[in-house]
């Protein structure tokens, strides 16, 4: 549909929920990369960069994961609820058991019998107007869900979190993670499987990553926003 449409049915009060996310800007407006322009806030390194716009209406919400890179976060318009939890304690968030960066809790109905060891994590927690910028470190918990329609811009940059990282915490978790990756790696990387992607930016399966891991020596191959043409 026509962008302009798409705008307005956004601001429909009673609309469900409608989101253009993950788009590079000049996807969506040609000639518009060089309007926002991150360098004087991220660190030049040699490892490629990107930056997405998130465009949506009242309700759209990313859910609680994890990125490998840094990520700076923008709010151009509307308001965003944000919740951040620190990656070193990925143990309490309840990791999906066969993808280790999407969590099972909603931060915001917290079922306690079910996530219990939720309770312990630090959990921060702000609403983000227009011009608020807040920087993610990779790895970080974040969830980030529209209070009103929402217009927002991210950056990720820097190095992804190394592979060993991932590696070590997957034994933190438990046998039950470790089993469950070495399966998906089999079937759907050596038996040539597919994993089911309920968005079309739900990340690799660990076990897919792990493949990565030891064939390429990248575990966030396949999961680079800024090699994802």
């Amino acid at each position: 549909m026509p962008f302009a449409l798409f705008l307005d049915r956004a601001e429909q009060p009673d609309c469900a929920p409608c989101y253009l996310a993950y788009t590079r800007p000049g996807e969506l407006i040609r000639g518009s990369e060089d309007a926002f322009d991150f360098s004087p806030i991220t660190i030049p390194c040699r490892h490629p960069t990107d930056t997405r716009l998130w465009v949506g209406s009242t309700g759209t919400c990313s859910g609680l994961h994890s990125d490998l890179k840094d990520n700076v976060f923008a709010q151009i318009s509307g308001q965003k609820r944000l919740i951040l939890v620190p990656f070193r304690q990925t143990h309490l968030v309840y990791p999906f058991l066969d993808n280790i960066a999407n969590s099972r809790i909603d931060p915001e109905h917290l079922d306690t019998l079910r996530f219990p060891r939720f309770l312990e994590a630090n959990v921060l927690t702000s609403v983000l107007g227009p011009g608020d910028v807040v920087y993610i470190p990779r790895g970080w918990w974040h969830y980030l869900r529209s209070e009103s329609p929402s217009i927002s811009i991210n950056h990720w940059f820097g190095p992804p979190v190394p592979g060993y990282v991932f590696l070590a915490l997957l034994v933190r978790l438990g046998w039950r993670y470790l089993n469950r990756a070495v399966v998906d790696l089999v079937r759907y990387s050596l038996l040539g499987g597919t994993y089911r992607k309920d968005f079309f930016f739900t990340p690799p399966s660990t076990g897919e990553r792990l493949f990565n891991l030891i064939r390429h020596g990248d575990f966030s191959r396949d999961n680079d926003p800024a090699t994802d043409a």
